[in-house]
C-alpha cells in the first residue's frame, strides 16, 4: 500500500470551515470567511504568544545582519547612545516581524572576523556610561528599539530574535502552528459567540483552553509527564450541541 503525503499544517480556510460547523452555520449564510478571519487572526496571534512564552522555538529567526553606524567624532561622549529601530534608514531597520531580540553578536563591518557575542543589559540596569570604543560591547532593548553606547567605527551585528508569523489575509494562507486547527477554531468561535451574545460562548472557550494546552505541549515538548486534571468532556459539552448562535 503506498504511503500518502500529509502535513500537520492547515489553512485558514480549514479553520473557518470548522468554525461554521461550531456556530451552526455550515452553509455560511452569515459566517463567511470575511466575517471570521479577523477572529481567527486574533486567536492566531494570541496562540503564538502563548507558545513563545512557554519556550517554543518555532518563532526564532537568526542570522539577520544589520550595520550600526559609527558615532561621529564630534558626538563621541559618555552621554551619547545610538539605536536601531523601525525608523532607522533601510536596510538597517529592525525586521518588521521582530517581537523581541534574544541575542546579538558583533564584528567590524566589511570584515571576515568571527562574530563576538554582546552583553544584554536589558534586565541589568541599562547601558553603562562610558566613551565609545572600536566595539559596541553591550546592547539594551527598550522603547521598541535596540540601543547601544555606539562605536568609533561601523559595526555589523548578527541578530537572533523571536518573530511573529505573517498575519492571515485570506482563506488560502497557511497556519504555521502545527496541529492548531481545533485550537484556533474553538478560540475564534468563542469570540464570535461573545460578539453575538451566544449563551454557549463560555462552553466553547473551555474547549479552547484545553486545546491550547495541547498545542503548547506539542510545539514546546516539555512537561510531558505532568498534567492537570481536566473536566470530563461530557460535562463541558452538556447543553451545547442543540443550542446555536
Amino acid at each position: 500500500m503506498p504511503l500518502l503525503g500529509s502535513s500537520a499544517y492547515n489553512t485558514a480556510g480549514q479553520v473557518t470551515s470548522l468554525i461554521r460547523s461550531l456556530v451552526n452555520d455550515a452553509s455560511g449564510n452569515w459566517a463567511t470567511d470575511a466575517v471570521l478571519l479577523p477572529y481567527v487572526s486574533s486567536v492566531y496571534r494570541t496562540t503564538q504568544k502563548k507558545i513563545a512564552n512557554a519556550g517554543g522555538e518555532g518563532f526564532i529567526q537568526d542570522d539577520t545582519l544589520l550595520v550600526v553606524k559609527a558615532v561621529p567624532a564630534a558626538q563621541q561622549d559618555p552621554g551619547t547612545q545610538t539605536v536601531i529601530n523601525d525608523a532607522t534608514p533601510a536596510p538597517n531597520q529592525l525586521p518588521s516581524n521582530l517581537l523581541v531580540p534574544l541575542k546579538i553578536w558583533e564584528r567590524p563591518n566589511l570584515s571576515t572576523q568571527q562574530f563576538v557575542e554582546m552583553e544584554d543589559m536589558s534586565q541589568h540596569g541599562g547601558l553603562p556610561s562610558r566613551i565609545q570604543t572600536a566595539t559596541l560591547g553591550e546592547w539594551e532593548w527598550r522603547s521598541d528599539g535596540i540601543y547601544f553606547v555606539g562605536a568609533t567605527q561601523d559595526v555589523q551585528i548578527r541578530l537572533r530574535f523571536s518573530a511573529a508569523f505573517p498575519d492571515l489575509a485570506g482563506s488560502g494562507d497557511v497556519i504555521l502552528i502545527r496541529g492548531a486547527i481545533e485550537c484556533l477554531a474553538y478560540g475564534a468561535a468563542g469570540l464570535v459567540g461573545l460578539a453575538r451574545g451566544s449563551p454557549v460562548a463560555e462552553k466553547i472557550d473551555e474547549l479552547y483552553s484545553d486545546a491550547i494546552e495541547d498545542v503548547i505541549l506539542e510545539n514546546v515538548r516539555r512537561d510531558q509527564n505532568t498534567g492537570r486534571r481536566r473536566k470530563p468532556f461530557r460535562s463541558r459539552m452538556r447543553n451545547w450541541g442543540r443550542r446555536g448562535f
